[in-house]
C-alpha cells in the first residue's frame, strides 16, 4: 500500500461520518492526510505481512439507533459499531485488492456488495427467469426467499476463509481477515 493510496483514502472521508473510539475525526484525517500518509502506510503494510490487525484497531463503541420512531423495547434499536475511520480507510484499501483479484471469479448472479449492482437488479434479474419459464406450457415455479437475520454477526472465520482460499485470494490476506474478525473489542 503505497503512502498516495493511503493519502487518498484519508482524503475521501466524510466529514460527518462519527469518529470511532480512537477519537480521530473525518477532519483530521482530510487535513493531515498527507502528513499521515508515510506513517499509516508503514503500519498498514507491517501488518499485511505480519497478517495480523493491531489490537488498537479491533476496538469499537456500540450506539443504538432507532429502527423505527416509536420504541417499545430493545428490539426496536439496531446495535451501530462506530469503529476507527483509521481501519476503515485501511479496509477499504484491502477491499479495493480484493474485488481487483476475485471480480471475475465472482456469480455473476450475486447482486449484493458489488458496484452497480442492486436489489432492483436481481428481482429484474429473477423475474425475467420466471416469466421466460413460465412462457412454456404446462410449467410451475416456485420461489423461495431467505433473509439471513444478522448475517454479519453470524460470520463463521473459518468457513470465510475456505470461501477465499476458493476465490484464490492469497493465504496471508485470508489470515489478515481472520485477525481482522476474531477478538474484537467493545
Amino acid at each position: 500500500i503505497s503512502e498516495e493510496d493511503v493519502s487518498q483514502i484519508f482524503r475521501k472521508n466524510k466529514r460527518r461520518k462519527a469518529p470511532g473510539p480512537d477519537g480521530v475525526t473525518p477532519a483530521c484525517l482530510k487535513t493531515c492526510a498527507d502528513e499521515l500518509a508515510p506513517i499509516y502506510s508503514q503500519i498498514f503494510n507491517r501488518s499485511l505481512e505480519l497478517c495480523e490487525v493491531p489490537s488498537c484497531f479491533k476496538c469499537s463503541t456500540i450506539i443504538p439507533i432507532p429502527k423505527n420512531p416509536k420504541i417499545t423495547g430493545l428490539n426496536d434499536y439496531r446495535p451501530v459499531a462506530l469503529t476507527s475511520l483509521i481501519m476503515k480507510s485501511f479496509e477499504k484499501l484491502v477491499l479495493a485488492y480484493l474485488k481487483d483479484i476475485t471480480g471475475p471469479l465472482l456469480d455473476p448472479l450475486q447482486f449484493a456488495y458489488r458496484a452497480n449492482r442492486s436489489v432492483d437488479d436481481a428481482v429484474n434479474t429473477g423475474l425475467h427467469f420466471i416469466l421466460q419459464h413460465l412462457d412454456k406450457p404446462g410449467t410451475y415455479m416456485r420461489i423461495l426467499f431467505v433473509d439471513f437475520s444478522s448475517a454479519f454477526n453470524t460470520i463463521m472465520p473459518t468457513l470465510l476463509q475456505t470461501k477465499l482460499n476458493q476465490l484464490s485470494v492469497p493465504s496471508s490476506i485470508c489470515q489478515w481477515i481472520t485477525s481482522f474478525l476474531t477478538d474484537r473489542q467493545l
